[in-house]
Protein backbone atom coordinates (compact mmCIF):
# COMPACT_ATOMS: atom_id res chain seq x y z
CA UNK A 1 0.00 0.00 0.00
CA UNK A 2 1.00 3.64 -1.21
CA UNK A 3 0.55 4.81 2.15
CA UNK A 4 3.98 6.25 3.22
CA UNK A 5 7.12 4.50 2.51
CA UNK A 6 9.61 5.39 5.32
CA UNK A 7 10.36 9.36 4.52
CA UNK A 8 9.39 8.74 0.80
CA UNK A 9 6.30 11.01 0.09
CA UNK A 10 5.91 11.59 -3.69
CA UNK A 11 3.74 8.96 -5.42
CA UNK A 12 6.17 8.15 -8.18
CA UNK A 13 9.08 7.37 -5.89
CA UNK A 14 6.95 5.32 -3.76
CA UNK A 15 5.59 3.09 -6.89
CA UNK A 16 9.35 3.20 -7.68
CA UNK A 17 10.02 1.73 -4.72
CA UNK A 18 7.49 -1.02 -4.68
CA UNK A 19 8.59 -2.10 -8.32
CA UNK A 20 12.30 -2.57 -6.97
CA UNK A 21 11.32 -4.61 -3.67
CA UNK A 22 9.62 -7.26 -5.84
CA UNK A 23 6.16 -6.09 -5.04
CA UNK A 24 3.79 -7.77 -8.00
CA UNK A 25 0.95 -5.66 -7.14
CA UNK A 26 0.26 -2.03 -5.68
CA UNK A 27 -2.59 0.09 -4.12
CA UNK A 28 -2.97 3.27 -3.14
CA UNK A 29 -5.68 5.97 -1.64
CA UNK A 30 -7.67 7.99 -3.86
CA UNK A 31 -7.16 11.12 -1.91
CA UNK A 32 -4.92 13.64 -1.44
CA UNK A 33 -3.73 12.57 2.08
CA UNK A 34 -1.98 14.93 4.64
CA UNK A 35 0.78 16.90 3.45
CA UNK A 36 4.15 15.54 5.02
CA UNK A 37 2.47 12.76 6.32
CA UNK A 38 0.98 10.33 3.77
CA UNK A 39 0.19 10.68 0.37
CA UNK A 40 -2.35 9.39 -2.54
CA UNK A 41 -3.69 10.67 -5.31
CA UNK A 42 -6.45 13.27 -5.74
CA UNK A 43 -8.85 12.15 -8.81
CA UNK A 44 -10.38 15.56 -8.85
CA UNK A 45 -6.67 17.13 -9.94
CA UNK A 46 -6.18 14.32 -12.52
CA UNK A 47 -7.58 14.99 -16.35
CA UNK A 48 -6.96 12.65 -19.47
CA UNK A 49 -3.55 13.32 -19.95
CA UNK A 50 -2.67 12.27 -16.48
CA UNK A 51 -4.74 9.65 -15.83
CA UNK A 52 -2.92 8.07 -19.34
CA UNK A 53 0.27 8.47 -16.99
CA UNK A 54 -0.59 7.44 -14.31
CA UNK A 55 -2.16 4.00 -16.07
CA UNK A 56 1.75 3.56 -18.16
CA UNK A 57 3.10 4.04 -14.26
CA UNK A 58 0.85 1.03 -13.05
CA UNK A 59 0.99 -0.85 -15.69
CA UNK A 60 3.86 -3.34 -15.08
CA UNK A 61 2.24 -4.68 -11.80
CA UNK A 62 -0.05 -7.69 -12.13
CA UNK A 63 -2.58 -6.31 -9.74
CA UNK A 64 -3.75 -2.63 -8.59
CA UNK A 65 -6.07 -1.90 -5.73
CA UNK A 66 -7.35 1.83 -4.90
CA UNK A 67 -9.14 2.57 -1.60
CA UNK A 68 -11.80 5.17 -1.92
CA UNK A 69 -11.88 8.09 0.62
CA UNK A 70 -12.56 7.52 3.96
CA UNK A 71 -15.11 10.21 3.91
CA UNK A 72 -17.04 8.19 1.16
CA UNK A 73 -18.62 5.75 3.99
CA UNK A 74 -21.48 2.80 2.32
CA UNK A 75 -24.31 3.91 4.83
CA UNK A 76 -27.70 2.50 5.52
CA UNK A 77 -28.90 5.59 4.22
CA UNK A 78 -25.91 6.78 2.38
CA UNK A 79 -26.47 10.35 0.99
CA UNK A 80 -26.63 10.85 -2.78
CA UNK A 81 -22.79 13.35 -2.37
CA UNK A 82 -21.22 10.05 -1.13
CA UNK A 83 -22.46 7.62 -4.25
CA UNK A 84 -21.50 10.18 -6.36
CA UNK A 85 -18.00 10.13 -4.86
CA UNK A 86 -17.77 6.99 -5.36
CA UNK A 87 -19.04 7.01 -8.46
CA UNK A 88 -16.14 9.55 -9.41
CA UNK A 89 -13.69 7.56 -7.55
CA UNK A 90 -14.98 4.03 -9.54
CA UNK A 91 -14.51 6.00 -12.94
CA UNK A 92 -11.01 7.05 -12.04
CA UNK A 93 -10.41 4.16 -11.22
CA UNK A 94 -11.45 1.84 -14.37
CA UNK A 95 -9.05 5.16 -16.00
CA UNK A 96 -5.68 4.31 -14.35
CA UNK A 97 -6.29 0.18 -14.41
CA UNK A 98 -7.55 -0.43 -11.03
CA UNK A 99 -8.59 -3.83 -10.49
CA UNK A 100 -10.54 -3.28 -7.44
CA UNK A 101 -11.65 -0.85 -5.55
CA UNK A 102 -12.00 -1.12 -1.19
CA UNK A 103 -14.79 0.79 0.56
CA UNK A 104 -15.59 1.11 3.86
CA UNK A 105 -19.55 0.78 4.95
CA UNK A 106 -21.43 1.50 8.13
CA UNK A 107 -24.02 -1.76 7.23
CA UNK A 108 -27.72 -1.71 9.14
CA UNK A 109 -27.92 -4.83 11.30
CA UNK A 110 -28.56 -7.88 9.46
CA UNK A 111 -32.45 -7.82 11.21
CA UNK A 112 -33.61 -4.42 10.41
CA UNK A 113 -37.00 -5.20 8.51
CA UNK A 114 -36.40 -2.63 5.89
CA UNK A 115 -33.37 -2.31 3.48
CA UNK A 116 -34.43 -0.73 0.24
CA UNK A 117 -32.25 2.51 0.63
CA UNK A 118 -29.03 -0.01 1.70
CA UNK A 119 -30.06 -2.42 -1.04
CA UNK A 120 -30.54 0.30 -3.92
CA UNK A 121 -26.97 2.14 -2.88
CA UNK A 122 -25.74 -1.03 -3.52
CA UNK A 123 -27.43 -1.66 -6.53
CA UNK A 124 -25.83 1.62 -7.75
CA UNK A 125 -22.61 0.94 -6.90
CA UNK A 126 -22.99 -2.45 -9.00
CA UNK A 127 -24.02 -0.45 -12.01
CA UNK A 128 -21.15 2.27 -11.13
CA UNK A 129 -18.95 -0.53 -10.92
CA UNK A 130 -19.70 -2.18 -13.85
CA UNK A 131 -19.49 0.80 -16.24
CA UNK A 132 -15.71 0.95 -14.92
CA UNK A 133 -15.09 -2.51 -15.48
CA UNK A 134 -13.74 -2.76 -12.00
CA UNK A 135 -14.63 -5.08 -9.09
CA UNK A 136 -15.46 -3.05 -5.74
CA UNK A 137 -14.38 -4.71 -2.42
CA UNK A 138 -16.31 -3.93 0.71
CA UNK A 139 -14.65 -4.05 4.05
CA UNK A 140 -16.98 -4.90 6.47
CA UNK A 141 -16.55 -5.39 10.27
CA UNK A 142 -19.45 -7.42 10.06
CA UNK A 143 -22.23 -8.07 7.96
CA UNK A 144 -21.07 -9.89 5.52
CA UNK A 145 -23.95 -11.94 4.77
CA UNK A 146 -25.44 -8.57 3.26
CA UNK A 147 -23.69 -9.97 -0.16
CA UNK A 148 -25.22 -13.09 -0.32
CA UNK A 149 -28.66 -11.68 -0.73
CA UNK A 150 -28.54 -10.81 -3.35
CA UNK A 151 -25.40 -11.57 -4.96
CA UNK A 152 -23.82 -9.01 -6.96
CA UNK A 153 -21.62 -9.92 -9.99
CA UNK A 154 -18.83 -6.90 -9.45
CA UNK A 155 -19.39 -6.13 -5.47
CA UNK A 156 -17.38 -8.44 -2.72
CA UNK A 157 -15.56 -8.09 0.38
CA UNK A 158 -12.28 -6.75 0.83
CA UNK A 159 -11.07 -8.47 4.35
CA UNK A 160 -9.34 -6.81 6.70
CA UNK A 161 -7.47 -9.09 8.49
CA UNK A 162 -6.20 -7.37 11.11
CA UNK A 163 -9.45 -5.06 12.01
CA UNK A 164 -10.72 -9.21 12.28
CA UNK A 165 -8.80 -9.18 15.20
CA UNK A 166 -10.04 -6.15 17.01
CA UNK A 167 -12.15 -5.93 20.12
CA UNK A 168 -10.57 -9.56 21.10
CA UNK A 169 -11.92 -11.03 18.10
CA UNK A 170 -15.18 -9.78 16.99
CA UNK A 171 -14.63 -10.05 13.47
CA UNK A 172 -14.11 -13.36 13.32
CA UNK A 173 -15.24 -15.03 16.84
CA UNK A 174 -19.06 -15.37 15.09
CA UNK A 175 -17.66 -17.91 12.58
CA UNK A 176 -15.28 -19.87 14.95
CA UNK A 177 -12.09 -18.19 14.04
CA UNK A 178 -10.07 -16.15 10.90
CA UNK A 179 -9.74 -19.62 8.86
CA UNK A 180 -13.36 -20.41 9.32
CA UNK A 181 -14.65 -16.62 8.20
CA UNK A 182 -12.49 -16.84 5.04
CA UNK A 183 -13.71 -20.45 4.02
CA UNK A 184 -17.36 -18.80 4.64
CA UNK A 185 -16.56 -15.63 2.89
CA UNK A 186 -15.35 -18.19 -0.31
CA UNK A 187 -15.94 -16.40 -3.77
CA UNK A 188 -17.01 -13.28 -1.75
CA UNK A 189 -13.70 -12.45 -0.91
CA UNK A 190 -11.96 -10.22 -3.70
CA UNK A 191 -9.29 -8.66 -1.80
CA UNK A 192 -7.33 -9.04 1.46
CA UNK A 193 -5.38 -6.16 3.86
CA UNK A 194 -3.36 -7.95 5.85
CA UNK A 195 -1.17 -6.34 8.91
CA UNK A 196 -0.72 -7.63 12.43
CA UNK A 197 -2.08 -7.07 15.76
CA UNK A 198 -0.61 -7.41 18.97
CA UNK A 199 -3.75 -6.13 21.16
CA UNK A 200 -3.02 -2.68 21.02
CA UNK A 201 -1.85 -1.86 17.75
CA UNK A 202 -2.90 -2.57 14.34
CA UNK A 203 -1.22 -2.02 10.99
CA UNK A 204 2.35 -3.30 12.61
CA UNK A 205 4.78 -5.52 11.12
CA UNK A 206 3.70 -9.24 9.97
CA UNK A 207 5.02 -12.13 12.41
CA UNK A 208 5.49 -9.32 15.21
CA UNK A 209 1.48 -9.29 16.54
CA UNK A 210 -0.67 -12.76 17.75
CA UNK A 211 -2.20 -13.10 14.54
CA UNK A 212 -3.02 -16.82 13.33
CA UNK A 213 -1.23 -16.21 9.48
CA UNK A 214 -1.02 -19.95 9.01
CA UNK A 215 -5.17 -20.32 9.54
CA UNK A 216 -5.08 -17.23 7.29
CA UNK A 217 -2.74 -18.39 4.30
CA UNK A 218 -4.27 -22.05 4.74
CA UNK A 219 -7.94 -21.21 4.36
CA UNK A 220 -7.22 -18.76 1.63
CA UNK A 221 -5.49 -22.28 -0.20
CA UNK A 222 -8.56 -23.48 0.66
CA UNK A 223 -10.92 -21.77 -1.55
CA UNK A 224 -8.45 -20.92 -4.11
CA UNK A 225 -8.15 -17.18 -3.40
CA UNK A 226 -5.83 -15.63 -6.25
CA UNK A 227 -6.41 -12.19 -5.90
CA UNK A 228 -3.57 -9.68 -3.86
CA UNK A 229 -2.20 -9.87 -0.46
CA UNK A 230 -2.03 -6.02 0.05
CA UNK A 231 0.82 -4.84 2.90
CA UNK A 232 -1.29 -2.43 4.93
CA UNK A 233 1.26 -1.40 7.44
CA UNK A 234 1.55 1.87 8.99
CA UNK A 235 4.39 4.22 8.36
CA UNK A 236 5.01 5.36 11.43
CA UNK A 237 5.17 2.02 13.05
CA UNK A 238 6.76 -0.64 10.30
CA UNK A 239 10.04 0.87 8.30
CA UNK A 240 10.50 0.04 4.92
CA UNK A 241 12.39 -3.04 5.68
CA UNK A 242 9.67 -3.91 8.07
CA UNK A 243 7.59 -4.31 4.63
CA UNK A 244 9.59 -6.16 2.89
CA UNK A 245 10.41 -8.71 6.25
CA UNK A 246 6.36 -8.95 6.75
CA UNK A 247 6.59 -10.04 2.61
CA UNK A 248 9.08 -12.61 3.12
CA UNK A 249 7.33 -13.82 6.26
CA UNK A 250 3.96 -14.34 4.48
CA UNK A 251 5.84 -16.19 1.51
CA UNK A 252 8.34 -18.30 3.62
CA UNK A 253 5.30 -19.78 5.67
CA UNK A 254 3.43 -20.68 2.56
CA UNK A 255 6.22 -22.74 1.61
CA UNK A 256 6.30 -24.50 4.78
CA UNK A 257 3.40 -25.51 4.84
CA UNK A 258 3.22 -26.46 1.22
CA UNK A 259 1.01 -24.09 -0.52
CA UNK A 260 2.99 -22.31 -3.21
Amino acid sequence: MCWRIGDILDFDAQVQWVKEAGFESIAFHASPGHPGKWRGVDPAQTDAQERQRLRDLLAPFKCREIHAPFSAELAHETPAAVLRQLETTFAFAGDVGANVVTVHPNPPKLDVPDTATWQNALDQLERAAEAAGIQVGIEFMQGFEWLRNPPRKHIGVTLDIGHMYLNDGAGHKPYDGIGNLISFLDDLLVHVHIHDYDGEHDHIEIGTGHIDFDAVLAALAGIGYRGMLCLELNPERVTPEGIKRSAEFLRRRARELGLV
